[in-house]
């Protein structure tokens, strides 16, 4: 039976039988799961929220962030403080945006990619016939250009994973709201923040703020009050800083990684650009990987008005004030109305992939990512004759959690 089969013969009044059907199939195939509901339920109704599964429909709602709000506004504010990524379409999320993009530049991301490569080479050169890739280099990467590039060094390397965890757990992926998950959210929000106080009391005068990273650039911008920033939106601009580098970069590491080393076709070619000085063929590559396993397969969002899902359509649906909404990119990205022959791996345009958000919520530190996460998978792919381990040992290990936690490849030694 297909899922909606299996969806139909379940009381609709039984609303939790219904959902934990939903996450079940979205685990064992979500590919097919998606790819069934947007050709026969395009708006798929269940009781914690409505999924929507094409293209058009969830790239409609995400272009109306006024309507289609964010929901981890109360998971981030009591963490960061007011931060830019919960406040939609206000005048707060418009500058504070504009002056930490013209603070994260362009001509930085030549020697931001240098870095990465160099670190990550060094951290894989171990001895034996297995690397852990999570352990070694995917977390490793984005916090070393957090620390070097962004200038946001924290007390040590421990401390900063343990913020980034927790604040990524609670904001962006605690579904059932677990109180335990927010309240490790908040204190370590809290914890960072106090940290950076102190950092930022240390560097006065800010306006003479020495360096070329990102911090110092903010110091000096908001120490001549050119930033029209006050302290604490300093503070909370810097610890977004890493709240959003390290899981997400360090999960689409191992994903990509994984698609490719699975298919041996790709993983030669793959392999083979590694090697080449012209990087963006490689890159094409990962980010076409990733699409067959991205960080997530779908984003919430909260109706703030009456609004109306797929208007115009056939399977137009209202939904009232307060209705949460799950937007399926990963299906989205699946949708041959955009993606001609899906379930083929061809690399595509670059911005036709939404893995760096769209519209309003495009990452922040989008073309960061773009240098960190291929040349991380670049050195992955330059190990001397890596692949996956068989069986369960060759999988992406998250532990039961939101992240990947282990994910150990083969090599010749």
């Amino acid at each position: 039976m297909t899922f909606l089969d299996n969806f139909g013969s379940i009381d609709p009044e039984n609303g939790p039988a219904r959902t934990a059907m939903f996450f079940r199939h979205l685990r064992a195939d979500w590919r097919g799961l998606f790819a069934e509901l947007r050709a026969e339920r395009p708006i798929l109704d269940l009781a914690p929220f409505a999924v929507v599964s094409r293209w058009s429909d969830v790239m409609d709602a995400l272009s109306r962030p006024s309507t289609f709000q964010v929901t981890y506004r109360p998971h981030m504010d009591p963490s960061v403080g007011p931060f830019m990524l919960a406040r939609d379409d206000s005048e707060l999320n418009w500058q504070d945006k504009a002056v930490m993009r013209s603070l994260l530049r362009w001509d930085d991301l030549p020697a931001i990619r240098d870095f990465v490569g160099r670190t990550v080479a060094a951290a894989l050169a171990v001895e034996g016939d297995t690397v852990d890739v999570v352990g070694l280099a995917s977390r490793l990467a984005p916090l070393r250009v957090v620390q070097q590039s962004f200038g946001f060094y924290g007390p040590d390397d421990a401390a900063m994973l343990r913020w980034s965890r927790a604040t990524q757990a609670d904001m962006f992926h605690n579904l059932t709201g677990d109180p335990a998950v927010k309240a490790d959210n908040v204190a370590a929000g809290t914890e960072m923040r106090a940290w950076i106080r102190r950092f930022l009391a240390r560097r006065q005068p800010w306006a003479e703020a020495r360096g070329e990273d990102a911090v110092s650039r903010l110091l000096r911008l908001a120490g001549t009050g050119g930033a029209g920033f006050d302290a604490e939106r300093v503070v909370s601009n810097i610890a977004g800083l890493l709240v959003g580098a390290v899981e997400t970069t360090s999960q689409a590491i191992a994903n990509a990684t994984e698609q490719i080393l699975l298919r041996p076709d790709v993983r030669a070619e793959a392999v083979e650009a590694a090697r080449s000085p012209d990087t963006d063929r490689f890159d094409a590559i990962v980010w076409e990987a990733l699409r067959f396993n991205p960080m997530t397969t779908f984003v919430l969002r909260i109706a703030a008005e009456p609004a109306r899902l797929a208007p115009g359509t056939e399977h137009e649906v209202a939904v009232p004030p307060g209705r949460v909404v799950a937007l399926a990119i990963g299906s989205a990205m699946f949708d041959p109305a955009l993606f001609p022959d899906p379930e083929s791996f061809k690399p595509r345009a670059r911005l036709d992939y939404l893995h760096m958000g769209f519209g309003q919520h495009r990452c922040l530190g989008q073309y960061v990512g773009y240098a960190i996460i291929p040349e991380t998978v670049r050195q992955i792919l330059r190990l001397p004759g890596v692949r996956l381990l068989g069986g369960e040992a060759g999988r992406i290990d998250d532990r039961g959690g939101p992240f990947a936690e282990r994910f150990v490849l083969g090599i010749t030694p």
